[in-house]
């Protein structure tokens, strides 16, 4: 069948937001019934395990025997990115971008969620930038000799502009240039003190991920899992799929920066990836609906911290 869309881009906007509500609750008819499934598998697997294993080789819904989960549960974490004191009321709080959203509002939902849903894993990502970083204006003299002829001039660069740069060894950067933040071992790179930080040897028996990012002098990185350019992987993809993770639930500081771009590579190395809205703040309105929109074109979900619940049964 085909569907022809005539219309406004106002109605283009509206069929493709209720696309993504009907995929989103088709996912959990989905999930809802493989767990009805192997739930009934099991029970007839009691008297009948030669047609059980049959129809289980027939149809291999999924199941993590292999882990600690229940048979049909999603193997799940909750990524909390650089919910550090210099975005909340530090250097760069996103009390004093555009947005003016105030950055510790994510954590008491962040918090609930950890103590309401049994995450296997949870990852801590932090900005952990050299004192010479590329991305604080501060350092632009550094750096001045290698912006290039289509960057925009050194005299017209501004608080929050972006510069091109081509260091030797490196493509040729784009950066925005922001307020020095988040250096290493200093207060403002430390997590907020109200905020729930696991540790390794829990009482919940949860696996606890810390992923320190930006440490390098000439390039930055917004993803969790990679630098800017992509010339360098964190160690996470590795330890989510040692941990057979399958979903993640992104939450933190920024919505439009650190989160969407954690989200969109975790969704490249396929994780079936959500944004929780409301654990999450950014800089700027504007461009937290342009990527927020475009996460959503690429099958991410967008979700509010009441809905987590639902993707684990």
């Amino acid at each position: 069948m085909i569907i022809s869309i005539v219309g406004s881009p106002t109605d283009y906007n509206q069929f493709n937001s209720q696309l993504a509500a009907l995929s989103e609750q088709l996912d959990r008819i989905e999930l809802h019934l493989n767990n009805s499934i192997n739930q009934l598998l099991t029970k007839m697997d009691e008297n009948h395990h030669d047609i059980t294993h049959l129809i289980k080789q027939m149809h291999p819904f999924p199941t993590d025997h292999d882990d600690h989960s229940s048979p049909g549960r999603p193997v799940s974490a909750l990524l909390v990115i650089d919910v550090q004191y210099d975005f909340i009321n530090g250097t760069l709080a996103l009390r004093d971008c555009p947005s003016k959203h105030n950055g510790e509002e994510v954590i008491p939902v962040i918090n609930q969620l950890l103590d309401k849903v049994n995450f296997d894993v949870v990852v801590y990502s932090q900005d952990w930038h050299p004192t010479d970083h590329i991305s604080f204006f501060d350092n632009l003299h550094l750096r001045s000799k290698f912006l290039t002829e289509d960057s925009v001039p050194l005299d017209d660069l501004k608080m929050y502009s972006t510069a091109t740069f081509a260091i030797e060894g490196l493509p040729p950067t784009k950066q925005t240039l922001w307020p020095r933040h988040c250096v290493q071992n200093t207060f403002g790179a430390q997590f907020h003190s109200d905020l729930k930080v696991l540790e390794e040897d829990n009482k919940e028996n949860t696996s606890v991920i810390l992923i320190q990012k930006g440490t390098k002098p000439h390039i930055d990185s917004y993803s969790a899992f990679w630098d800017n350019a992509k010339l360098s992987e964190t160690k996470l993809n590795q330890q989510l799929k040692d941990k057979h993770v399958t979903q993640v639930f992104v939450t933190g500081l920024a919505t439009d920066w650190c989160v969407y771009f954690t989200a969109m590579d975790a969704m490249e190395n396929g994780y079936k990836t959500f944004i929780v809205e409301d654990a999450a703040r950014g800089v700027d309105e504007k461009t937290i609906k342009e990527r927020l929109e475009d996460f959503r074109q690429k099958n991410g979900h967008v979700i509010q911290s009441n809905q987590v619940k639902d993707y684990f049964q």
